[in-house]
């Protein structure tokens, strides 16, 4: 038998487990969701103004979401920090968040997981030609 998902809710209600007193949250602006084996989802409510996901440098609205360690969430225009979120739910909530899928900037990745090796691989974001529009390759890079 599985347990179901704690949800807990953000928005201008007071009735809300996060409430965020701004006239660009809806009164139920997203809920959050701890399902069984510790992951947290954002689920935006339909509301007017969005929910937002800072992943890579750049903010993308979302309607759902998991949470990966560094993530920044945005209701609205209110930024509010990760720990404040998995806060909703405990210390003891057993809350497990996923390393970013990809590094959000130049050089080596940084995680604060110590199970994967760090072979000194890296990612960087490819030059764009503001003139022609077209991916440039990094001079650097070339022997």
């Amino acid at each position: 038998m599985s347990e179901k998902p704690v949800i807990k809710t953000c928005g201008r209600e007071p009735s809300c487990d996060l409430v965020l007193e701004d006239t660009t949250l809806s009164r139920l602006h997203a809920r959050i969701e701890l399902v069984t084996d510790g992951r947290v989802f954002i689920n935006d409510a339909d509301s007017s103004n969005g929910t937002f996901l800072n992943r890579n440098d750049s903010w993308i609205r979302i309607r759902r979401s998991m949470l990966c360690i560094g993530d920044r969430i945005r209701f609205g225009d209110i930024e509010v920090p990760l720990q404040r979120i998995t806060g909703l739910f405990g210390k003891r909530a057993g809350i497990r968040l996923e390393a970013k899928r990809f590094p959000a900037r130049h050089g080596k990745a940084k995680s604060r997981s110590s199970s994967q090796p760090d072979h000194g691989a890296s990612l960087h974001k490819p030059r764009r030609n503001p003139v022609t529009g077209k991916i440039e390759e990094d001079q650097a890079a070339k022997p």
